[in-house]
């Protein structure tokens, strides 16, 4: 009988693990990088219809955009682009509660400058 119960409670156990994972993947995606080098630019995807939190930390002077993949093709090529979301200039960006709408949306790390050779990044994406 004890070994019953020690299975019994193992499954249990097995069962809450799993629903916390699920729970985990499925609410928060978490995305760090420290200290990554940086050419001109740096793309993070995003969870539409999330929320946003984390900073971006840079050496220099970095423009930070929120906007989909067609106006981040735009604004390689240097033509005008909208954005959802910009810090332009700037070279530390912090982000508490920023709404993500709902769609595919990209986090964008621009350097402005040449002489720059990193920037530290974390993200935390929320359902």
């Amino acid at each position: 009988m004890k070994g019953k119960s020690i299975v019994l409670v193992l499954a249990v156990l097995a069962v809450a693990l799993a629903g916390v994972v699920y729970y985990t993947f499925n609410h928060y995606t978490l995305n760090y990088e420290w200290k990554t080098n940086l050419n001109n630019y740096r793309v993070y995807r995003l969870i539409g219809d999330s929320t946003l939190n984390g900073y971006v930390k840079a050496e220099g002077k970095v423009s930070v955009y929120i906007l989909t993949k067609e106006d981040f093709r735009m604004l390689k090529k240097g033509e005008p682009f909208r954005y959802y979301k910009a810090w332009e200039h700037v070279e530390k960006v912090e982000f508490n509660d920023v709404k993500i709408p709902d769609g595919d949306y990209l986090l964008v790390v621009r350097n402005e400058e040449n002489g720059m050779q990193w920037i530290s990044v974390k993200l935390v994406d929320r359902r």
